[in-house]
């Protein structure tokens, strides 16, 4: 294949996107998966005080909301749902008509979930099988549906890989009748669970699965979370300008010769599609992060710091791109962050 010139993520094809906001909140988490690096539960990064997530969330709106621009934030952990005071965070994002996607491992009871689906857009659900029931995980997916968007991810536990896919089939029964999300736009897959490389994410290591999968297993995590409808009659319609097409929920690979691929997120990984080192990457602009310690970032790589925020007084768009200094992108968010040459 010839040389890579440009990667668009799903929400890049829209001129009036709004900003993503992902936050990892802290590191504090109901859960202690074995597969899962301890700096992402191990609690040593604690909640904040529930105070400066509120001021942090008016200061962040009120900014962009002076520049025209919607927002969404995606809140991650650790598990974010057991922060104290968290019913009150997605009521003060809601507050702004900012959309609002929380990271999860869907514990929290289906009382819980009843009254938070009012203020949420959508749900990112990692179903951990050592851990949680999975009649629970169902009861959780038929209280969300139709209320927002779901997105389930299964965690492959090697030796359990054929079972899950089942899983995953029978959580997909769910959807078909489904007004909001349907059976071919809900993304459900069993997820290769990988070995991943935290901290200072300045390293230069691609991530290596965390089971010795089988071939059979290595099938059924690589099938696509999103299923493609099926082909419709040809009409005069540009077929670009349809949803169903692949840019609008796939990311867009370029190449020199002129040719197109599509991979969703949760495969780029395993296809090794996630080099752009020396390409022209769009941080900051399309989104920003904040970190467990509360430092304002352009992306998880660290490319770029704002600032914390606990200290700064306000926030800035970075003026230009950022050469990709890194061989490898592992965050699946920044993988879909526009790229040029």
């Amino acid at each position: 294949m010839s040389k890579l010139i440009s990667v668009k993520g799903p929400h890049t094809t829209d001129p009036d996107r709004p900003v993503h906001i992902q936050w990892s909140m802290g590191n504090t988490c109901n859960y202690n998966c074995v597969y899962c690096p301890p700096i992402l539960h191990n609690g040593s990064k604690p909640w904040l005080n529930t105070e400066l997530y509120l001021s942090t969330i008016h200061k962040i709106c009120k900014y962009y909301k002076d520049k025209g621009r919607q927002l969404h934030f995606e809140l991650i952990g650790g598990e974010v749902t057991t922060i104290p005071g968290f019913e009150e965070i997605l009521r003060t994002i809601a507050s702004y008509n900012a959309g609002v996607v929380v990271y999860t491992n869907g514990s929290r009871t289906v009382d819980w979930w009843t009254e938070a689906r009012e203020y949420l857009e959508g749900v990112v659900i990692t179903y951990h099988p050592l851990t949680m029931d999975e009649q629970h995980l169902f009861d959780v997916v038929k209280t969300l549906k139709g209320h927002c968007t779901l997105d389930i991810n299964i965690a492959g536990i090697g030796g359990q890989v054929v079972e899950l896919g089942e899983v995953a089939d029978r959580l997909r029964e769910l959807f078909k009748d489904n007004a909001q999300q349907s059976i071919y736009d809900v993304s459900i897959c069993v997820k290769t669970m990988y070995q991943k490389y935290l901290g200072n994410r300045n390293n230069e290591n691609q991530q290596a699965p965390y089971y010795a999968y089988t071939e059979q297993e290595l099938e059924i995590l690589q099938r696509p979370g999103v299923i493609p409808r099926p082909p419709e009659p040809q009409t005069e319609q540009d077929p670009d300008d349809e949803m169903e097409h692949p840019r609008f929920w796939a990311t867009e690979f370029v190449y020199e010769d002129g040719t197109k691929k599509y991979v969703q997120s949760h495969q780029i990984i395993n296809e090794g599609l996630n080099m752009f080192k020396g390409m022209k990457c769009e941080l900051g602009y399309d989104g920003i992060n904040i970190d467990m310690n509360g430092e304002i970032i352009s992306s998880w790589c660290g490319a770029k710091s704002f600032g914390n925020i606990s200290q700064i007084d306000d926030w800035d768009l970075p003026a230009t791109q950022t050469v990709c200094p890194f061989e490898y992108c592992n965050n699946l968010n920044d993988i879909s962050i526009t790229k040029t040459v």
